[in-house]
């Protein structure tokens, strides 16, 4: 094994692309890769983390071109003989799969990104509804505004826009005034049955790799301002959860690691609400309770090395951190 074997991570500001981050250099890896970072601002925290740091042309900036920010990242890649590059940033989701192949090609690393078809059935949260109700999976009953009979609907219910995260424009209403008002100010939504409590909740991952699920875990968790900050896990969580999100997954193929959020119904049944097809921002949280998804990825595509996961009980609490840059 080469000790600097390069990978890059986007998203060195964001939650996911530290949390990749840390998985590699709190791993057996930390001493074989150069980790090579990117991202669109300066001075991200993650970019101290890096070996080498590159700004992106803005890609969200209308007057920058896509031409050009593809061109950065095949010069990257390029310049620093990138083996593997990990996805940190939700909007590249699909311009990375657009590109997948061109950019392997010319470049040689492998991208860990999902299909196009993948990305979007995980972006627009009704597609997810129709994925699953397809595919004969549980699912929360979920309606566009067109599809509402008002006279027949059970409360509580979600109002939420087809395409966010994080609950971002979020809406719980109880009656046919508050679903009307909750319609009225959130953008393109999705009307969904309020599956469970907040006590009934689960953060889910998978990796999925040679076109079969290779790991899985289910972690409880509670949530502060649309993100993790405690989770929790046992090895008598419900196998219901595992065997479903095995389910999902193989009629989902997604490529690498697969974030999936859901609750448990009054009579236990798990229904997925929320996919993302990336890396989870509790990947650096799964790691601690053995999970090593980054570390198991690295090993299995760059290394054909298979490496088995000793996971543990507990409950890990995220909170914020300071560090000094000079």
């Amino acid at each position: 094994m080469s000790r600097h074997t390069a990978i890059a991570v986007t998203g060195t500001g964001s939650l996911i692309g530290q949390a990749i981050i840390k998985s590699i250099l709190r791993s057996d890896l930390c001493d074989e890769i150069e980790l090579v970072g990117m991202d669109y601002f300066e001075q991200t925290v993650g970019s101290y983390w890096t070996e080498k740091n590159y700004l992106l042309p803005d890609i969200l900036n209308p007057d920058v071109e896509e031409q050009s920010w593809l061109n950065s990242i095949i010069s990257i890649l390029s310049e620093n003989a990138v083996k593997l590059l990990f996805i940190g940033v939700d909007f590249e989701l699909p311009l990375f799969a657009r590109y997948k192949s061109m950019i392997e090609e010319e470049t040689g690393a492998r991208l860990m990104v999902c299909s196009s078809q993948v990305i979007e059935i995980a972006n627009d949260k009704y597609l997810t509804y129709q994925f699953l109700k397809e595919n004969g999976l549980p699912h929360p009953r979920s309606f566009l505004p067109g599809e509402l009979d008002f006279a027949n609907l059970d409360y509580p219910l979600i109002v939420k826009p087809r395409k966010g995260a994080r609950s971002v424009g979020l809406h719980k209403v109880s009656c046919e005034a508050e679903l009307k008002t909750a319609l009225h100010r959130v953008d393109d939504p999705i009307i969904q049955e309020c599956v469970g409590t907040d006590d009934d909740e689960y953060t889910c991952g998978t990796i999925f790799l040679d076109d079969r699920l290779q790991k899985s875990i289910v972690l409880k968790r509670s949530l502060k301002e649309g993100n993790t900050y405690i989770s929790h896990f046992k090895n008598d969580f419900p196998t219901r959860i595992t065997e479903y999100l095995e389910a999902v997954a193989n009629c989902l193929k997604p490529y690498g690691a697969c974030n999936f959020q859901l609750r448990l119904d009054p009579d236990g049944t798990p229904k997925i609400f929320e996919i993302n097809a990336r890396h989870s921002g509790t990947t650096y949280i799964r790691s601690l309770f053995g999970y090593k998804e980054v570390e198991y990825i690295v090993n299995h595509l760059l290394f054909e090395k298979a490496i088995s996961f000793d996971l543990r009980e507990g409950t890990v609490i995220r909170y914020y951190e300071e560090s000094l840059v000079q």
